[in-house]
Parts: structure tokens; sequence; C-alpha cells
């Protein structure tokens, strides 16, 4: 997966698509994770900040298996 840097301290991945929804993820620090999900045929948005990553990925395999 490509990565582009914002700044020194943030990476941001580019979006993908997983089922029906759009991931997007952001980590700051290594350590503080933010993934913007936009689910496409409900058009439901949501947006989470995690403090470990472990969290985060957890998070996803949970929204993407409902």
């Amino acid at each position: 997966m490509s990565k582009f840097k914002i700044s020194p301290n943030l990476l941001s991945y580019h979006a993908v698509r997983r089922g029906e929804w759009i991931l997007k993820v952001s980590v700051f620090k290594s350590k503080f994770v933010m993934v913007v999900a936009y689910n496409e045929y409900d058009m439901e948005l949501r947006i989470e900040q995690f403090n470990h990553p472990e969290k985060a990925a957890d998070f996803i395999e949970k929204l993407i298996e409902e």
C-alpha cells in the first residue's frame, strides 16, 4: 500500500474499498489512528479515533464483517 506524508508526524494512506465500505486510514506519531469509513450503499459515514493500532484493526475487521 502506498503512503504519502502530509506532515513529518502524520501518515495518510490512500482510500481502499472493502466490501461496501470505502476506508481511509491516517496514523499520527505511530500510535494514534483515525479511520474514516463511508458506506457506498447506505451513505453512512463513520469517523473513529483510536489510541492503539490494534483497536483500529479490530474496528475495521468488525465493520467489514457486518
